[in-house]
């Protein structure tokens, strides 16, 4: 038996868990290889690594039923197609957030299209956050008061469910609503699923975001009708959304007011740089290089880092399951069973004779008739009953020893 962690997939523990409910027989093969495994001594004092070691060696021996192959198989089918369906939403998104403004130029009214900083911040980055924040208090507070998955897991592990039929409704409790450690592996390989559905929702914003930008003709603006998403509040607020990457938010621009109450980022060209570029193309060329970093650190960054911690929780859970439930408390018994075995060394006919009352009959004498009507060897002979402690102490000593029990040599009155 090898020394050290017995590596368990979440492939294994769900088979694991539908054959323990199907059937818990245990092949004699197996349970001798178990027993003179935990003999050998490798992992003793590791009771834990123990039971793990062993009880994969039974989930080996069992058929494959390709039950744990068919939910990992789902999880990750479930898990690209939330992916592509995010992605296609944040394009989505990014696509919807466009809309038609007007603002006054030189006395000239001008029609434009573009984002509302507030409203594209708050679309994708606001909301997103709150999930995100709302999610993790959900899970961990949801988890702790009444062992639930909060909502996202909860719909997800109905759905993998239903497309896995061949797991019964115990084996599903054990992987899901179970006290034991094994509960913490299928959670986070959902918890995994929902991140990587975030990951694609950071995607399609920055691929929309692109495609607005690469294919069509659109700014930036705010409303200044309210004062406190005015141009201060915009500028602090992007000040603290650049402070990753070390930059100061988008400061080179001021505000033109127009008549409907919409203000136009306007920055100054640069007199030396030689560019036919109008301010307002300047200015938007600043959001531009402001919006692209945040999504990618505020939203993309931090949804791979919370993958990252899933898939690491996932294998943590797995490398910590130590099999406590009813169940497999009770396959472990039967398993590690300790058996009585009498290890006979010489002829396996041998039998202790009993002098009772001391007749002083020698062994030797009574040989052939022993061999001939018994079938057995007289190996040693006591005298008992004749009050001699020492020598009674000695045959019950004698007995305990005897391949095939004891003769006694009595009187026939």
């Amino acid at each position: 038996m090898a020394a050290g962690k017995e590596a368990w997939s979440l492939e294994d523990l769900v088979d694991f868990e539908v054959a323990v409910h199907r059937s818990t027989e245990i092949d004699p093969k197996v349970g001798r290889e178990v027993r003179e495994g935990l003999r050998d001594g490798k992992l003793k004092g590791f009771p834990v690594e123990e039971r793990r070691w062993g009880l994969k060696r039974w989930l080996e021996s069992k058929p494959s039923s390709n039950v744990g192959r068919r939910v990992v198989s789902v999880t990750k089918l479930m898990g690209f197609g939330l992916l592509v369906f995010t992605f296609l939403a944040g394009v989505g998104v990014v696509r919807g957030l466009v809309t038609d403004f007007s603002y006054t130029e030189g006395g000239e009214l001008i029609q434009a299209r573009g984002f509302n900083i507030w409203v594209f911040l708050a679309a994708t980055l606001g909301i997103q956050w709150l999930l995100l924040i709302g999610g993790i208090l959900s899970f961990v507070l949801i988890r702790r008061w009444s062992g639930g998955l909060g909502w996202l897991r909860e719909g997800m592990a109905g759905l993998l469910r239903k497309f896995s039929p061949q797991v019964d409704s115990s084996a599903w409790d054990s992987l899901l609503r179970a006290k034991a450690q094994q509960r913490g592996a299928l959670v986070w390989r959902l918890g995994r699923i929902a991140q990587l559905g975030g990951v694609g929702f950071n995607l399609g914003l920055l691929a929309g975001l692109f495609g607005m930008l690469w294919f069509t003709k659109v700014g930036f603006y705010w409303e200044s009708s309210l004062p406190q998403f005015g141009e201060e509040s915009l500028q602090s607020t992007s000040k603290m959304i650049s402070i990753p990457w070390g930059g100061n938010g988008v400061s080179d621009w001021s505000v033109v007011n127009a008549e409907d109450g919409v203000s136009v980022d306007v920055s100054r060209a640069p007199e030396s740089s030689g560019l036919v570029i109008s301010p307002r193309e300047l200015a938007s060329r600043d959001w531009q290089m402001f919006f692209f970093p945040a999504l990618i650190i505020w939203g993309l960054i931090v949804r791979v880092l919370f993958w990252v911690m899933t898939v690491f929780k996932e294998r943590q859970a797995l490398a910590r399951i130590d099999f406590q439930d009813l169940e497999h408390r009770k396959l472990w018994r039967e398993l590690s069973r300790v058996e009585r075995e009498v290890t006979i060394e010489g002829p396996s006919d041998g039998v202790v004779l009993l002098d009772v009352g001391g007749l002083n009959l020698e062994a030797e004498k009574i040989r052939p008739f022993l061999l001939q009507e018994l079938r057995v060897n007289p190996e040693k002979s006591y005298t008992v009953g004749v009050m001699d402690s020492t020598e009674e102490r000695e045959s019950w000593e004698a007995m305990r020893k005897a391949p095939c029990g004891v003769v006694l040599l009595v009187e026939g009155w």
